[in-house]
């Protein structure tokens, strides 16, 4: 069925407010602002409607930081913006916490650094509209419109990786956004560019032809899937580790 784009809705007003921030801050998934005139972020008054970062800084949300993404951003997550061609405030919940899984099971389980090829095998990208109320008629979103899910090709999950099973209620997420400072550049800058339709590279299709050096890694998940790792045991070790030692959950597998 064919489905017809209409206008998408406005930004939601930020909830974002110092004291929310603060708390990220504590929990340690916000750098300490070191500095009043170049701070590593920025609240926002109660009645912000419209993202209008300085210059140097990106639009980002809470659930962003609780799932995964640091400060400055990794190899891993600076590649996910440049091939999806996306800034940062159009990944989705779900799409920061597979990237943060994916570079947590590369570092803490096989012994390597998160490698892109791999991660072309694994995943692939799906464009989201929104439902509007009327059949057939869906309209673009302001924020999440990318998400990062696994090659199937059926029903199933691809054997080799673990489990993701990633939340669908993310109620609210999309009013928790606030600036965030971009160090050396290495985030997009903040344009608001609505992506109403999916680019066909974010459809690559898995792989049929293996590369030799790629088939023992996919053994070492594949084991990983059979003794039982799945990828909410992976996001609670991380927890873990963030409740232990703040701003060092990087080296876990932070984005």
């Amino acid at each position: 069925m064919s489905v017809r784009l209409i206008a998408a809705d406005d930004w939601r007003p930020s909830s974002m407010m110092e004291r929310r921030l603060l708390e990220l801050e504590k929990e340690g998934h916000l750098c300490p602002r070191t500095s009043s005139s170049w701070p590593e972020w920025i609240a926002l008054a109660a009645d912000h409607r419209k993202p209008r970062p300085p210059r140097g800084y990106v639009v980002s949300f809470a659930k962003f930081h609780r799932h995964g993404l640091g400060t400055p951003p990794s190899r891993i997550m600076r590649a996910l913006c440049h091939h999806y061609g996306v800034e940062l405030q159009h990944f989705s919940p779900n799409a920061i916490t597979a990237a943060a899984v994916f570079a947590a099971v590369c570092e803490g389980y096989l012994g390597m650094m998160p490698h892109w090829d791999l991660w072309l095998h694994l995943y692939w990208g799906e464009l989201f509209n929104a439902p509007s109320g009327t059949t057939g008629v869906r309209k673009p979103v302001r924020a999440g419109c990318l998400n990062l899910v696994l090659k199937t090709g059926k029903a199933e999950e691809p054997r080799e990786y673990i489990p993701v099973g990633l939340t669908s209620n993310h109620a609210g997420w999309d009013s928790q956004w606030f600036y965030l400072r971009n160090d050396n550049d290495l985030f997009p800058d903040y344009t608001g560019r609505l992506i109403s339709e999916r680019p066909k590279h974010w459809n690559y299709g898995i792989v049929k032809t293996l590369p030799s050096w790629l088939r023992p890694i996919l053994d070492a998940l594949n084991k990983l899937h059979g003794e039982g790792l799945t990828a909410a045991l992976v996001k609670e070790k991380r927890r873990a580790s963030a409740r232990e030692t703040p701003r060092e959950v990087e080296a876990e597998g932070g984005i």
